[in-house]
């Protein structure tokens, strides 16, 4: 998704919907803007790389959000079913300790369901009290703080937020290539972090950096080929495949989108599986768990394109391939381009819910995917832009497509014509039948002996060496044997 703008900056739109009620049957709109920031540039004309350091900052717009940001919004409390569920399903022998450390931090504990201010739980932060000096309470703020679950306020407190310990922080030192040597390359994820591969997947295959940071893509690209880019939010990559051709301004396009496919009936990718193939995410979702290190599952919004009995389980969700697809206008149209003109980059954050065996607050949940929040981020070239590459790209491709084809046109049609009249020149002979000279006697007694016949018709003299010429008559004897 890429909106070029000065210095080096991508100005994107980040978009999310959150539930505001048990069970979910509302979504609304709160929209912020976010900059894409990469500084701290470095060139490698050797190695043809570049090296920066990327920074995301995101800046709430009231004008143009439904929501304030002082709503009270009713969601699943997200760290304590996150730390509760984790530690159940891989470290079970301190689900004592940990249910402990929560009855403390989190006192009184009466609802598996946190009520909020939604500026809080996006950006500001949901205060935690880590001042107590019991053990399992120092022990829980201590492993929260080591996960990145929380961010510290001062020497007792620590924030919770989706956004906010992100904003206007760095988001990794990338290598990557320029393509000057190969332009196939250009973008291309060479490291993130000084790592060239991830160590979160149970497989090489998966913990491959593939395809570009999503800002940029190379040209020379075809209707085979995917628009991959690897995300560091959801440490995979994800490659978009082409649909159809598009229109986009008046611009021809080709219309990309991203499917999240079935990961158990796909072999390749069983390294995303927990223990496959039985234990792998339903269809159309991703298990983010290793990745984000709580229960959270990735999917496009309202669970669509995925398992319909997802959508089925919660009230309130409306798939729609408007609202929730995946998709890019990729300009595939010329060679010297090759980029998106539109996108939207969505993705759902659900929180995979289940009874916490022997708690007295958790133990009644039933096992559903809930959905929390979705994000989106877009991106679409104004007419500014899209004029430029109409008047000074497109039309100027096609003043040159037209000239060339009327060039071979032309030309077919002349070479043909100059062969065929060739030819017929060529063909177009006159037979002239053989002269037969007749022997002459010695001595010749009239002209009409001596004679040459011709097929033309005509009674030439005979001109032979060594024949005496014939006898001169006279006016007189001519017009007598005339009569």
């Amino acid at each position: 998704m890429q909106a070029s703008t000065e210095n080096d900056y991508n100005n994107l739109d980040l978009q999310l919907n959150c539930s505001v009620s048990n069970p979910i049957s509302h979504y609304y709109i709160f929209l912020s803007r976010e900059w894409k920031e990469k500084y701290d540039t470095v060139d490698n004309a050797e190695e043809d790389t570049l090296t920066f350091t990327l920074r995301n900052t995101w800046i709430f717009r009231p004008d143009l959000s439904v929501l304030t940001g002082e709503e009270i919004v009713t969601i699943p409390h997200p760290l304590i079913m996150g730390v509760l569920l984790m530690v159940q399903r891989d470290r079970e022998a301190m689900m004592p300790l940990v249910k402990k450390g929560v009855n403390i931090l989190f006192d009184p504990l009466e609802s598996a369901f946190l009520k909020v201010r939604i500026m809080d739980l996006l950006f500001d932060g949901i205060y935690i009290d880590c001042s107590s000096q019991d053990f399992a309470a120092k022990a829980l703020c201590s492993g929260m703080d080591s996960e990145g679950a929380v961010s510290p306020h001062n020497e007792t407190h620590y924030k919770f937020s989706f956004f906010g310990m992100r904003n206007h922080t760095e988001a990794g030192r990338w290598v990557v290539y320029r393509g000057v040597k190969n332009i196939r390359d250009l973008g291309r994820v060479i490291s993130y972090n000084e790592e060239s591969e991830m160590d979160i997947w149970d497989g090489d295959e998966c913990n491959q950096y593939i395809g570009t940071d999503s800002t940029i893509f190379p040209p020379f690209l075809s209707k085979q080929d995917r628009l991959w880019a690897w995300s560091p939010e959801i440490c995979r990559s994800l490659g978009a495949h082409y649909v159809h051709k598009s229109k986009y301004a008046g611009l021809p396009m080709s219309y990309f989108e991203l499917d999240f496919g079935d990961l158990k009936n796909e072999p390749h990718n069983h390294c995303f599986c927990r223990d496959p193939p039985d234990d792998c995410p339903p269809k159309g979702t991703m298990d983010l768990s290793p990745c984000l290190g709580g229960p959270i599952i990735g999917s496009k919004p309202h669970f669509y394109g995925a398992d319909p009995k997802l959508v089925e389980a919660v009230d309130g969700l409306e798939p729609n391939k408007d609202a929730h697809d995946v998709y890019i206008h990729f300009e595939l149209a010329s060679i010297f381009t090759g980029s998106p003109v539109s996108a939207a980059k969505r993705l759902q954050f659900s929180m995979e819910l289940g009874p916490v065996r022997n708690h007295e607050v958790f133990g009644q949940l039933p096992e559903v995917i809930l959905p929390m929040f979705w994000a989106e981020e877009g991106a679409s070239l104004n007419k500014t832009w899209t004029n430029q590459l109409k008047y000074q790209l497109f039309l100027g491709l096609k003043f040159n497509a037209t000239v060339k084809w009327l060039t071979i046109i032309i030309g077919t049609v002349g070479a043909v014509g100059s062969a065929y009249m060739h030819f017929r020149k060529e063909s177009k002979t006159t037979d002239v039948a053989p002269v037969d000279v007749a022997t002459p006697d010695s001595n010749p007694s009239s002209a009409k002996d001596s004679v040459v016949n011709v097929s033309l018709g005509k009674n030439l003299p005979p001109v032979l060496d060594g024949l005496d010429k014939p006898p001169k008559l006279m006016a007189t004897e001519l017009r007598q044997e005339r009569y």
